[in-house]
């Protein structure tokens, strides 16, 4: 599961309209946000848990995703934004943003309730056990009562939350910043407000634009189910590259996918299996001799080649280096630096 990093550069304007001291969280992480692509990256959801913890001990806070909640932008969706904007009505475009949800996260999920208890957006984060994921569904829960006021020029407005967090700060503070009375420990969390916003209808609406929009959403969705497809291959590399049985066709057997097929999507991605392989190749190696006192002589196995010579070639082809020459420009680096090609 992967996140937009989208969600980090909303999360890095907080900390900075905070006053918090980020270059320390910075330092402690080994990245610096400020320096990062953070629109085109997505990363691996599981790291949220190590954040949060880094942010928590550098702040001392331990409900630090509901102060960040003030001084958070909010968040621009693009492509999601403009299909509320375009809709029919407001219950119309969230269940648009419901359906394009994973452009932003494959972690998050929402939908959209109504039965005899009332009407409410659900947020609920991903099934991974860690605490401090809880900062991450608190910040989605307000964002979320953010856009809605974003997209109805300020007539949405929540008559209660209920989280599935429990309450760390004072009621008040909660109260305050949700703008309504805020329950704890739920299910999941839950967004309630009056049913009849659901038919507030868009100055913007425009069928033209939304048919545009939704053929943008569906092509951007596509293209990450291609990435999944190549996370996929590259999981069953890790599993079969010391057998050195890695072609085209036993991964599409493990995959049961055509090779046609395989071949054809990969070409759709812009990549091709043979760039799929080299790519996950070379960032095995860098992994091995940065991180590893592996014997260079074990890494040339150990990364599916069969002569140390290819492997020599291939890597000083792919990173300028010699593998030594690598290994040694790795340890002479500040400890958790790091790599912009890993």
């Amino acid at each position: 599961m992967r996140d937009s990093g989208q969600l980090l550069e909303i999360v890095h304007q907080a900390l900075v309209a905070g006053g918090y001291d980020v270059e320390t969280i910075y330092r402690r992480l080994g990245y610096n946000a400020e320096v990062l692509p953070l629109r085109q990256m997505r990363t691996p959801h599981e790291l949220q848990a190590f954040f949060w913890e880094t942010v928590e001990v550098a702040t001392r806070d331990p409900d630090i995703g509901l102060h960040l909640c003030p001084h958070a932008p909010v968040f621009r969706g693009e492509v999601i934004e403009y299909l509320m904007l375009s809709s029919g009505t407001f219950g119309e475009g969230l269940q648009r943003a419901v359906k394009y949800l994973r452009l932003v996260s494959d972690a998050l999920n929402m939908r959209l309730d109504q039965d005899e208890r009332g009407t409410r957006v659900v947020v609920k984060g991903s099934t991974i056990e860690a605490p401090q994921l809880r900062h991450t569904e608190i910040l989605a829960a307000h964002q979320v009562i953010r856009f809605g006021q974003t997209v109805t020029e300020g007539r949405y407005a929540p008559s209660r939350v209920r989280l599935r967090a429990s309450r760390r700060a004072p009621q008040s503070e909660y109260e305050h910043i949700f703008g309504c009375p805020v329950e704890f420990e739920g299910a999941e969390s839950e967004i309630w407000f009056d049913p009849e916003m659901l038919a507030y209808r868009s100055p913007r609406s425009s069928p033209e634009l939304l048919q545009l929009h939704e053929e943008h959403a569906e092509k951007r969705l596509t293209t990450l189910k291609r990435q999944d497809l190549i996370e996929k291959i590259r999981a069953v590399f890790a599993q079969r590259l010391e057998l050195d049985r890695c072609d085209l066709e036993e991964v599409s057997r493990e995959l049961d996918i055509p090779p046609r097929r395989l071949r054809f999507e990969l070409a759709r991605a812009g990549t091709s299996f043979s760039q799929v392989l080299a790519d996950f190749r070379f960032a095995l190696a860098r992994k091995l001799l940065a991180r590893t006192a592996e014997p260079v002589e074990d890494i040339v196995y150990l990364t599916g080649f069969s002569e140390p010579s290819t492997f020599y070639r291939a890597f000083k082809r792919w990173s300028g280096m010699t593998p030594v020459q690598y290994r040694e420009s790795r340890r002479n680096r500040p400890a958790r630096a790091v790599d912009p090609l890993d």
